[in-house]
């Protein structure tokens, strides 16, 4: 075969690819600008060709993840292949966690283009996390049996024996006795909590989605709190608008809600009357962000570290509670694909933000 035939056949096969693999292609130059794109990409943002072409890359991405972009195009000029991942939107599309590789395209011992080569790698991200999850899951179950059971479990069993010494109604029988129902009760709010975690794992294969009306849970949330919050002299401020709706599970919002309303009055500042900010809004890329705010004791966060949301994890102990809120919201918030960040400082109050697609 003649030189021109070979590479003739090499270009129909690259262009073969190209044309047909779901992945991601496309060629830049240094500053960005689109130069080819295969029909993969113009598919995702939903646009013609000319409307994607001779245009700049940032266009169709998000602006915190532009300088990244920017960035590894630059290193690819240097004659480097760069990898990296990123979750990102590309156009009008939903985020999604992409594989990226860019490619120097020499000519002569000169970069003269980048091709950029990006895999949808969503599913396999979502599996890893669940694993990462189901791990951590069974960690804190560990700690419940090894520790949380295990206590009044057994204190339960040497308050058996006691009993079997000390004589029938008296004094030392009915301590013996109160004790003993004490580490039972203590045993059985255990197990309530265990329960509890795991129907939450459990409910998720049965999750159908709906379109949530926040403002309507969260008037519900009201209802069943409105007399303790009324009686701490405390107020809930909502900024939602009319016809917000969440796509998620109506039992999991109110859940959320009705954590997020209990720690903020348990966890009120005496000094001052309770006030609490609760906002939704849309973001760019068809996001749902939450805001929670309150003006309560607030907590150090560099203190709770990553525990801030685990199970039976308490950081105002002076205060009753069992430290199973906080684990629920998030639970719920991450088992409706979003996640959830934290603002707080000792003596200025706690900002939950949470996020949605």
């Amino acid at each position: 075969m003649s030189t021109a035939l070979s590479i003739a056949a090499t270009e129909i096969r690259f262009r073969s690819l190209f044309e047909n693999t779901p992945e991601l292609i496309l060629c830049q130059n240094e500053a960005s600008v689109i130069l080819d794109a295969n029909p993969a990409f113009l598919t995702l943002v939903e646009k013609r060709e000319e409307e994607v072409v001779n245009h700049v890359y940032d266009e169709f991405l998000a602006p915190e993840v532009r300088g990244l972009y920017r960035e590894k195009l630059l290193e690819a000029f240097t004659g480097k292949i760069v990898r990296f991942e990123v979750y990102a939107a590309q156009g009008n599309s939903a985020p999604r966690y992409w594989d990226v590789v860019k490619v120097p395209l020499v000519d002569q011992g000169k970069v003269v283009g980048v091709h950029m080569v990006a895999r949808d790698i969503t599913e396999k991200t979502q599996h890893q996390q669940e694993i990462f999850d189901q791990n951590r899951d069974l960690q804190q179950f560990t700690y419940i049996v090894s520790h949380n059971l295990r206590e009044p479990l057994a204190n339960a069993l040497g308050l058996v024996g006691l009993l079997g010494i000390e004589k029938a109604d008296t004094p030392a029988f009915e301590r013996v006795r109160s004790h003993l129902q004490g580490s039972l009760e203590q045993l059985d709010q255990v197990l309530q909590d265990l329960n509890t975690v795991l129907a939450v794992r459990d409910q998720d294969s049965l999750l159908v989605p709906e379109d949530v009306p926040l403002a309507e849970v969260v008037q519900h949330v009201l209802q069943t709190l409105q007399d303790v919050l009324h009686n701490c002299g405390g107020t809930l401020h909502t900024t939602i608008p009319n016809g917000f709706r969440v796509r998620g599970n109506r039992a999991y919002f109110y859940s959320i809600f009705f954590n997020l309303l209990s720690n903020a009055i348990k966890y009120r500042d005496p000094d001052r009357p309770l006030r609490v900010e609760l906002t939704a809004r849309d973001e760019a890329g068809s996001a749902k962000v939450i805001s929670f705010a309150d003006n309560g004791v607030g907590l150090d966060l560099a203190q709770a570290g990553d525990n801030l949301f685990q199970l039976y994890k308490r950081f105002h102990l002076k205060i009753p509670g069992r430290g199973v809120g906080l684990y629920l919201v998030k639970a719920h918030v991450e088992r409706m694909g979003g996640h959830i960040q934290v603002r707080s400082a000792v003596g200025q109050g706690t900002q939950f933000s949470i996020t949605l697609p």
